[in-house]
């Protein structure tokens, strides 16, 4: 090898080993900054657990440095999602008091992804309403995480005008996922319902969907005629689905009586499955001996999940899954109604044992 060419392999080896002093010199540095931040917070975490029951506490936490402050803020930050009530509004005090709001507005409008989740959480975790333009405009945000992060900081904000922007999220050219604003929804509570009764009507089947679920969850009685309406009428069967699940939650008197016309021949046959299934939800004894001839229908989920909702109606339920073990409806029939009441002999064994255990 030439002088130059051993030159050239010196320089880079010099080089490479320079670089992993670098690198190994950073890491350590990073180690030792973070150890000493974890060690700062636990020194300083009585103090803030000390705020929760004397506000005296609060003048000594806002003075503190900003070293300081920078290894506690996440403890606080941690516990304002835990707390409620006079506590809560003392934490939000300090937060605010601190410029952590108005850290994360200019957060709001930063170019990087990660800034963005991080400041709209955290506007969503202080609830602070007059920031609700902001964050819905971050409902579009080009990055998905941040139209996630942007949901669920409106279901935060506990503010009924969020409800609209919410479910136009799942009909735009960037959408939310439908989970995400379900829960956004519900966070939102029943001031939110007349804007989630009006997307009943919406040209959109998701958020068809999603509204429909939201009522489901929330129990609302008055929605009732308008899910039956569209678990009879809707052009889409996921809508349908979810005005089924959400009759059986709503648990009228009435309810029984429009699941029981859906699990015969001639529906759809997920409408049938689902409705098996949901009438064992609703627990409505009347329901019975439909559920029992369904024993002996196709396909196999049908009748597995009328036995199972069977189980559900007690007693009367189990006399019949009796009498069709027998073979009063045929063999098929009968070798449902024989799992059943194996499956519910050996959970009510698991029960007793787990009973005794305890004593």
């Amino acid at each position: 090898m030439s002088s130059v060419g051993t030159a050239v392999v010196l320089a880079g080896a010099v080089s490479s080993l320079v670089l992993g002093v670098l690198i190994t010199a950073h890491h350590v540095a990073s180690v030792r900054r973070r150890n000493h931040r974890e060690q700062e917070a636990q020194r300083l975490r009585p103090l803030v657990f000390r705020l929760l029951g004397d506000p005296g506490v609060l003048p000594e936490l806002v003075a503190l440095d900003r070293r300081m402050w920078a290894a506690v803020e996440p403890t606080v930050i941690s516990l304002l999602g835990n707390v409620s009530g006079a506590t809560r509004e003392q934490l939000v005090d300090l937060l605010t008091r601190r410029g952590v709001l108005d850290s994360a507005r200019r957060g709001l409008r930063a170019r990087r992804a990660h800034v963005r989740v991080k400041a709209v959480h955290v506007v969503g975790l202080l609830r602070s309403g007059e920031d609700l333009p902001q964050v819905v405009s971050l409902m579009g945000d080009s990055r998905p995480e941040v139209r996630v992060a942007a949901a669920r900081a409106l279901g935060s904000l506990a503010d009924a005008r969020a409800a609209r922007p919410l479910l136009g999220g799942l009909s735009c050219s960037r959408p939310v996922p439908a989970h995400v604003v379900a829960h956004a929804l519900l966070a939102l509570g029943a001031a939110a319902h007349p804007v989630i009764v009006d997307a009943l009507r919406h040209p959109h089947a998701t958020v068809r969907a999603v509204a429909v679920e939201v009522l489901g969850f929330g129990g609302v009685v008055a929605a009732f005629p308008l899910l039956v309406q569209l678990l009879r009428e809707d052009a889409e069967l996921p809508v349908r689905l979810a005005a089924l699940r959400a009759l059986a939650r709503t648990g009228t008197p009435a309810t029984a009586a429009v699941l029981v016309g859906f699990v015969g021949r001639g529906r759809p046959a997920e409408l049938r499955i689902a409705a098996a299934e949901a009438l064992g939800v609703l627990g409505d004894p009347a329901a019975a001996d439909t559920l029992g001839f369904l024993l002996a229908e196709e396909p196999h989920r049908l009748a597995h999940n009328a036995s199972r909702s069977l189980l559900r109606l007690g007693d009367h339920g189990r006399d019949i899954l009796a009498r069709v073990a027998g073979g009063s409806l045929g063999p098929a029939a009968a070798a449902h109604a024989v799992e059943a009441l194996a499956w519910d002999q050996i959970t009510h064994a698991r029960l007793v044992a787990a009973a005794r255990g305890r004593t």
